[in-house]
């Protein structure tokens, strides 16, 4: 099935808000990342909302298969890069390395994982960080509302959706080592032995460091 990512794809179903946006940051800041002096690639950029208080501080370049999100990013900001680009099927130029690499929501959408793959192989630097978050397929809310009722079903536009243990064996298997991987709970979104352990929140977050 053809998706056209355009206009009306992009809402408060589909979108972090910028308070969400937030507390991932408190996340980066916990463990030492600070969004600062850094080469940052956001894949599935959307509107750029995570970019919209780090712009200054850092080179950002973000990534949509969306030409109404690169376009309204291109008109949002005067600094920064944007580009149409596909994951499940571009790559990008070896040369073209960073930091930290984000995918908020984006991975569920993927069809192809063998992109991303090189991505973490040729594009993210040598102790770079790769920050993901994706629906929790072990949610309570899952369980408690049914599929019909949960987010990460709703959204026709998801191919597939993780558990904490299928994100980390992933990423584990791209040559990363964990620095977190929480499941924050919208009425307590912390990163901390609670939502390590309890791992039944709505959202996977997830730091990985490579090496």
């Amino acid at each position: 099935m053809k998706i056209n990512y355009k206009k009306e794809y992009f809402n408060k179903l589909s979108e972090k808000n910028s308070s969400t946006l937030d507390h991932y940051k408190d996340f980066l800041k916990q463990k030492n990342i600070l969004l600062k002096d850094k080469k940052i690639a956001d894949f599935g950029c959307a509107r750029g909302l995570f970019f919209e208080d780090i712009m200054e501080d850092n080179e950002c370049m973000g990534y949509d298969i969306s030409s109404f999100a690169i376009d309204f990013c291109k008109e949002k900001f005067k600094k920064g890069s944007f580009e149409l680009f596909d994951l499940n099927k571009d790559q990008l130029n070896k040369e073209n390395t960073f930091d930290l690499i984000i995918l908020l929501d984006t991975i569920e959408h993927l069809d192809n994982l063998s992109n991303l793959k090189n991505v973490i192989r040729y594009n993210l630097k040598n102790n770079g960080f790769l920050v993901i978050t994706t629906p929790n397929a072990n949610s309570f809310l899952r369980f408690l509302l049914g599929k019909k009722n949960y987010t990460g079903e709703m959204d026709k536009t998801h191919t597939i959706l993780f558990t904490p243990y299928t994100l980390d064996f992933f990423l584990r298997r791209c040559g990363l080592q964990k620095i977190t991987l929480s499941t924050p709970y919208s009425f307590y979104f912390n990163d901390n032995l609670i939502t390590k352990t309890i791992l039944y929140g709505g959202q996977i977050f997830a730091i990985y460091k490579k090496y």
